[in-house]
């Protein structure tokens, strides 16, 4: 980036929140203000990225500490929350494969079996992330998709992702495919699950049957993904169309690397276990409760520095800590701290109410309303915060205007699966 660009995105964020923070707008709470500029400060860099991604996570404690927008230790948590340590988990055991030639063997069986085609890959993983994601918390399948697609990315020689047009367009697919596919059936995430509820304790007034969902979203869904697909491969243009080599020769290859050593055993079966764990939740979840999902990966994260092979450890630190995506846990973290405080601040309520208005009677302006504040709210918060926001507003002004709002509900319901714009989506 030249330096005349650099400085004028680098300050460009802050004077935009410094002058919304100071606005003579008596009518929107300083809290508002503030976050509201937050928001449009972080979006900037991470657009434009004047400073690495990781850097513009940890605005949020140094801007509310600054500017007493809300109490730092209110949104600290974010840094520190289950998902941050799920990730943690399943860097140290990707880490486990490249040590040990597990991410080649993965990757030369992708290859093979899916094709050298650049697009073919990009379809491919976007549609089986989707797939898991409507059955599985977007999260879960995100970290478990994740270190398969780098140790492939590392195998064909990309190992700066972010200067990858291909490798950067990879893990996006598998980002945007966790996504879309998650509003296919309830189980597609937490938030589907507390819109079931709503639509349970609110409208109808009795259980509502899983099959109902998927017999009403489950063609948005596929038509979101046919038209998500097609979007990606399209605008995510790879600086290559083709890797070297044919699905024969990396079948080859595959069979020249030999049976898997132990090393290798276990660095599956440490990935696999916790993923399995995490998957299969409802049948023990009741019996052991702090069993979560990022519990297990940690568990069998600090056992790859434990277990020994042939006097080695499978792990070690100094090796971890080179191989692992620091960057990526500390975007998480920050966005999920941005979406916390738009949700403590009441900034998020506060546009939601601002749009419903423009509702109208119903109809298509209404279908196109509230479609754009479920969409909307989720980048900028969590899936389930936004879904706990729109859906009873939805329903209260439904049941206000005398039309029945289940029809809304389902839209909100797949709106806030759709978050692609922005990290703390």
């Amino acid at each position: 980036m030249p330096p005349r660009s650099r400085t004028i995105h680098t300050l460009g964020g802050p004077i935009v929140f410094l002058a919304l923070l100071m606005a003579p707008l008596p009518s929107v709470p300083y809290a508002v203000r503030g976050s509201l500029g937050l928001l449009i400060w972080m979006s900037w860099w991470w657009i434009a990225t004047p400073v690495d991604l990781a850097v513009t996570a940890f605005l949020p404690p140094v801007v509310l500490a600054l500017f007493n927008i809300l109490p730092v230790t209110r949104i600290l948590p974010a840094y520190s929350e289950q998902l941050v340590f799920l990730l943690l988990g399943a860097n140290m055991l990707s880490a486990v494969w490249r040590r040990w030639g597990l991410d080649r063997r993965i990757a030369l069986w992708s290859l093979a079996a899916v094709g050298t085609g650049t697009r073919q890959q990009i379809a491919a993983w976007f549609i089986v992330a989707a797939v898991l994601s409507s059955v599985l918390p977007n999260a879960v399948v995100a970290a478990a998709m994740m270190p398969v697609v780098i140790a492939m990315l590392r195998f064909i020689g990309i190992d700066a992702i972010g200067q990858s047009t291909f490798g950067s367009a990879l893990l996006i697919a598998v980002a945007w495919g966790t996504s879309v596919g998650g509003a296919g059936t309830p189980l597609g995430g937490a938030h589907n699950l507390l819109t079931v509820q709503f639509l349970q304790d609110r409208v109808l007034h009795h259980e509502f049957l899983f099959t109902t969902w998927v017999v009403r979203l489950l063609p948005i869904t596929l038509l979101a993904v046919v038209a998500s697909v097609s979007f990606t491969v399209m605008s995510l243009r790879s600086d290559q169309e083709r890797f070297e080599g044919t699905r024969a020769y990396f079948a080859q290859e595959l069979r020249a690397l030999g049976p898997m050593s132990m090393p290798e055993r276990l660095g599956l079966g440490f990935f696999a276990a916790p993923t399995l764990l995490s998957f299969t939740r409802g049948l023990y979840g009741r019996v052991v409760p702090g069993l979560t999902p990022a519990v297990g990966f940690i568990a069998f994260g600090i056992l790859a520095f434990v277990i020994r092979w042939k006097s080695e450890p499978l792990l070690e630190w100094n090796y971890a800590e080179r191989h692992m995506v620091w960057g990526l846990i500390f975007l998480f973290a920050g966005g999920s701290a941005l979406g916390q405080v738009l949700s403590e601040t009441g900034t998020a309520q506060f546009l939601a109410d601002r749009l419903v208005p423009l509702a109208g009677n119903g109809g298509f302006l209404a279908v196109a309303v509230f479609a754009f504040i479920g969409m909307f709210l989720t980048q900028i918060t969590s899936n389930t915060a936004a879904a706990a926001i729109v859906v009873p507003i939805t329903i209260s002004t439904f049941d206000r205007l005398g039309v029945n709002p289940v029809p809304f509900v389902y839209l909100v319901g797949a709106a806030v699966n759709f978050g692609v714009m922005l990290p703390s989506s």
